[in-house]
């Protein structure tokens, strides 16, 4: 970020907007994600280091998107680093179920000892595979079709499980609804394609209650986040999550918990370890790698042993590839150390955030609530002490919002489309001052 001789700051992503005009020729949108981009404005980056980035405009920014959750360690981390590289000069690819290293153990059997659902793993290279094998190993296990899943929660981009909107008046059974307003939505899909999947409102014990009592001996697997990262930080309502593995039970249901983005952020055992309740199968994946492409089911023996008895496919040439299971056991070991001091000093730096991030809001008289788990957070515009549900999310001053995080890259700070902040632990007290300056003069820009 450069400043002029009097003091005032300028930005500009003048290289940035040619390369993705150039992009835009080849690339559909430019990019290779969600069809808009994840930010508003087009940047292109040159490095990293620590918690900063740098673009090919020359602007330094503090990185709370790292990677969109992967990044845990920050960018650059030695350890790791050096990890992948002894790796590379080693064996980096190897033929997936054909040839194997003894890293793939150590791994297994590192997410075995820190993940209470664990007792067996199988690795996978995106959070959209494990959910998808999840989801086959249900239904493989219980014989049944239908699945549960919640508004707002994210489970991939396949067709089954993304998007579509909440029916508040089914006839029958509560399937999703397709919308051209849902940010998720897509064409090419089969007409459908939602047809066994059930979408309720989550944190909503009684419509689940309902639900089951009707369609219970039909639905395989109920598969959520067990902390609503992708719709605002919501946490479970007190009892919510031992009343749903209560429902399960009765019902014969597999409890899925989608530890995608909580997994290794929350803690080592992830949020199932945090919040007291195990489920049957968990899916893992972002910071798992930190930083490199790995995901993971993990999860009761009697369902994960239908793949080694072939009565469940669950394939991929590059499922435990050397050079991701290198890069997970290098995290992994990294948040091990010292009695998890790694997460000690995210804590830290979250509560400076979250401190800061309130007494800007407070001085300027905006009402503001800061909320979600270790790691991840989100600034919602609100009065309300906590939000649980989509609708409390939805009454939130959302234009505001997205007028902030837009506004942010301008004042030299990153943040994950939403709002949503992403701590890693290369983050010091001099970063956190940056993203709240940064955040002050946004606020008084907006």
């Amino acid at each position: 970020m450069a400043s002029s001789e009097d003091g005032t700051r300028s930005w500009s992503n003048t290289k940035s907007l040619a390369l993705h005009e150039r992009a835009a020729k080849v690339m559909p949108g430019g990019q290779a994600n969600f069809r808009g981009g994840l930010l508003s404005t087009p940047l292109f980056f040159s490095h990293a280091r620590g918690a900063r980035l740098w673009d090919v405009d020359g602007n330094e920014y503090v990185d709370l998107i790292n990677a969109g959750g992967p990044g845990i360690l920050g960018h650059n981390d030695p350890e790791y680093i050096d990890a992948l590289k002894r790796q590379l000069d080693t064996v980096y690819s190897l033929g997936s179920g054909i040839c194997q290293t003894e890293q793939d153990i150590e791994l297994a059997e590192k997410i075995a000892s820190h993940v209470p659902c664990a007792e067996r793993v199988r690795f996978c290279v995106t959070g959209s595979e494990a959910v998808h094998l999840a989801l086959r190993l249900a239904r493989a296990y219980t014989k049944r079709p239908y699945f549960i899943r919640f508004q707002t929660h994210y489970h991939g981009w396949f067709d089954s499980v993304l998007g579509g909107v909440v029916d508040e008046h089914p006839e029958g059974r509560p399937l999703p609804l397709e919308s051209e307003q849902s940010f998720f939505h897509t064409e090419g899909r089969v007409p459908d394609a939602f047809k066994y999947s059930f979408l309720l409102p989550w944190n909503d014990i009684d419509v689940l209650e309902e639900t089951l009592k009707k369609y219970g001996h039909e639905v395989a697997m109920i598969h959520m986040e067990p902390i609503l990262v992708n719709g605002g930080g919501c946490p479970p309502r007190p009892g919510y999550l031992e009343r749903v593995r209560e429902l399960c039970d009765q019902h014969g249901i597999v409890l899925g918990f989608d530890e995608v983005i909580t997994g290794f952020r929350v803690g080592l055992g992830g949020a199932q370890a945090a919040l007291g309740v195990t489920p049957d199968l968990a899916t893992f994946g972002k910071a798992l790698g930190g930083g490199m492409p790995m995901a993971a089911v993990a999860g009761k023996a009697e369902i994960m042993d239908q793949l080694r008895t072939g009565k469940v496919t669950g394939a991929g040439t590059f499922n435990g590839y050397p050079l991701g299971v290198a890069a997970s056991l290098a995290t992994l070991k990294i948040l091990e150390r010292d009695d998890g001091a790694v997460y000690r000093r995210i804590d830290m730096m979250q509560a400076r955030l979250k401190e800061g991030l309130l007494d800007i809001c407070k001085r300027r008289g905006i009402p503001a609530l800061v909320q979600g788990p270790r790691g991840v957070f989100f600034l919602l515009f609100t009065d309300k002490p906590v939000i649980y549900s989509f609708q409390e999310l939805m009454e939130a001053a959302l234009p505001r919002q997205f007028k902030f995080y837009s506004t942010m890259p301008e004042e030299g700070t990153l943040l994950m489309y939403g709002g949503r902040w992403y701590i890693s632990a290369a983050l010091t007290e001099a970063d956190v001052d940056c993203a709240l300056e940064s955040a002050d003069r946004t606020l008084a820009r907006i």
